[in-house]
């Protein structure tokens, strides 16, 4: 009989496996599970170079599983980028603050270098308005300035961010993003979509070899503290790709991690298969994902694509008819999504208002009666505003609704009051409907946008509460354990890796957690208190609350 490498007994292990169990006793084999159960039932794996690992009574289960985040930005952002976050995320709540934290950045900054910023939401300040170009100016006026909004859709751009990048009044949008202009056709410094503010960004100093892999490095450590044994990086471009080799040659990954190639951005001579869930590496830290794709923006930047109008809007933006608007038109969808779904890919798109969602669906619908195939899973990312009807499409479809349903927390109070009005706002990420329809469904926390944290995340799921305590859509509440699975097995089946993650059994990887509560027995409300004490990936210690 195969000996344990390790055996971790007196514990409360929740398996995750398809009745839930709950056991005491694991034993694990090098990097694989190799017995769950009773003590007696793990015995005998027991050898005389075994380590007995006591848990205590503490509680454990299967790795947390963020399924969409953009892994190596996230530790570029809190790297290299000033943090300009607003409460709850930092501590900015009016202007003056991140007047005072560039001011502070500039000192001793030799002049014309940029200052690049991130975490800037123009609605979490006093002023509720964003910066004009004249104060951009004024706060900046020896160097380019960029503030990147917290959606990921926005970014504001003083003069001399324009004039590096050569983008002038007269410069004609970019396909899929935006140069806002006031109403004499001068540049207001708004700058919409990632089209665009690559634009702006190709006249900054670009990342080396060595910041892209100190970014791997800060996110790996950021990643695992939070119970993290699987992060997605939504969005992989060409270089980012070998980036990632090169970490992975050098063994800075303490996590796994899955690489979505960006469409338009990476070159697919490069990706050894189509397949999403395949390893790309021996050891399985790095495997292949989904193509990844947008079809709208954020709902908090007013570029989410929505079929009725925004509930309240800017002074920016006079039409009171204003629904956002499309990266692609459909048929281009349609064309983009049949390609990549006939070739066998998996296809991920980002889908944050209705009306982006249905052209999703209808791309979705046209490209398998072109080509029909069984279990594709293509998943919609964010899914936030997505209708009854189109969760009814959703079912037909066999498609995935990956919920970013921290945005209840974050920025769930500014959706009632701004953004969706009450009505529509209450059903934002609704899990419960989607559940009550046996739709398979998962969440994530889309580091960096927010922090990744899944214990956060699991909290909001399932007490549905905003950041100011009000509850929000309680009829969207889900229960724990519904919540704990749509963080570990259910994205580990999403990216059809169902048979090596996500819950506890022999043969899978022992990727896992140990938390200092269990979360089936503390009160809903405390959920998001409970501290992580271990993280396993592969039967190593990669994290430990001790050290």
């Amino acid at each position: 009989m195969q000996q344990a490498t390790h055996i971790y007994r007196n514990g409360t292990i929740l398996t995750m496996d398809s009745r839930c169990s709950i056991v005491s006793c694991l034993a694990v084999s090098g990097e694989t599970i190799l017995a769950v159960g009773s003590e007696a039932e793990v015995a005998p794996f027991q050898g005389p170079e075994t380590r007995i690992v006591d848990l205590g009574g503490r509680f454990m289960m299967p790795g947390f599983y963020d399924c969409h985040s953009h892994f190596m930005r996230a530790g570029m952002y809190n790297k290299y980028y000033l943090d300009v976050n607003s409460h709850p995320i930092g501590d900015v709540r009016t202007h003056g603050d991140i007047r005072r934290k560039v001011r502070e950045a500039l000192s001793g900054m030799p002049a014309g270098e940029w200052l690049l910023c991130a975490g800037y939401d123009d609605t979490a300040v006093a002023e509720e308005r964003h910066f004009t170009l004249a104060e951009l100016d004024a706060m900046a006026p020896d160097h380019p300035l960029f503030l990147r909004h917290i959606s990921g859709h926005l970014a504001l751009c003083n003069s001399k961010a324009f004039e590096a990048a050569r983008i002038t009044d007269e410069t004609l949008n970019p396909s899929g993003g935006v140069f806002r202009h006031d109403g004499n056709g001068r540049l207001t410094g708004l700058v919409e979509e990632p089209a665009a503010m690559e634009m702006v960004l190709a006249a900054s100093p670009q990342m080396t070899q060595e910041k892209w892999l100190g970014a791997v490095e800060r996110a790996t450590d950021d990643y695992v503290a939070k119970g993290v044994t699987t992060a997605h990086d939504g969005g992989v471009t060409t270089a980012m790709w070998k980036n990632y080799m090169t970490a992975h040659k050098r063994g800075m990954l303490k996590n796994r991690v899955q690489l979505l190639p960006k469409h338009g951005w990476f070159d697919f001579s490069l990706a050894p298969t189509v397949q999403c869930g395949t390893p790309l590496t021996k050891d399985g830290l790095l495997s292949m994902g989904a193509v990844k794709l947008f079809q709208d923006g954020s709902l908090q930047g007013y570029t989410g694509y929505l079929s009725n109008p925004y509930h309240s809007l800017p002074d920016a933006i006079s039409d009171g008819s204003w629904r956002g608007y499309p990266i692609y038109n459909p048929r281009e969808l349609v064309n983009i999504v049949t390609r990549y779904h006939e070739e066998g890919w998996q296809v991920a798109i980002h889908g944050n208002g209705d009306a982006g969602i249905e052209d999703i669906l209808n791309a979705f619908e046209e490209a398998q009666k072109a080509y029909p195939r069984a279990n594709a899973r293509h998943i919609i990312i964010h899914c936030q505003t997505v209708r009854e009807d189109q969760l009814d499409r959703i079912e037909r479809l066999g498609v995935v609704p990956s919920f970013f349903t921290v945005h209840t927390y974050y920025w769930g109070d500014r959706h009632r009051d701004l953004f969706l009005g009450p009505e529509r706002a209450a059903r934002m990420d609704p899990m419960r409907s989607a559940l009550d329809r046996g739709l398979v469904i998962t969440a994530h926390c889309d580091s960096p946008i927010v922090p990744a944290d899944p214990l956060l995340s699991i909290w909001v799921s399932v007490n549905r509460l905003t950041s100011s305590g009000q509850v929000l859509g309680p009829d969207q509440r889900i229960s724990v354990l519904e919540a704990l699975r749509a963080h570990t097995f259910n994205p580990a089946w999403q990216n059809f890796q169902e048979n090596a993650k996500g819950s506890i059994e022999p043969g899978k990887l022992a990727d896992l957690v140990v938390l200092d509560a269990n979360p089936l027995e503390v009160d809903p409300a405390d959920l998001r208190n409970i501290g992580i004490l271990e993280t396993i990936v592969g039967g190593k210690t990669v994290y430990s609350a001790r050290a």
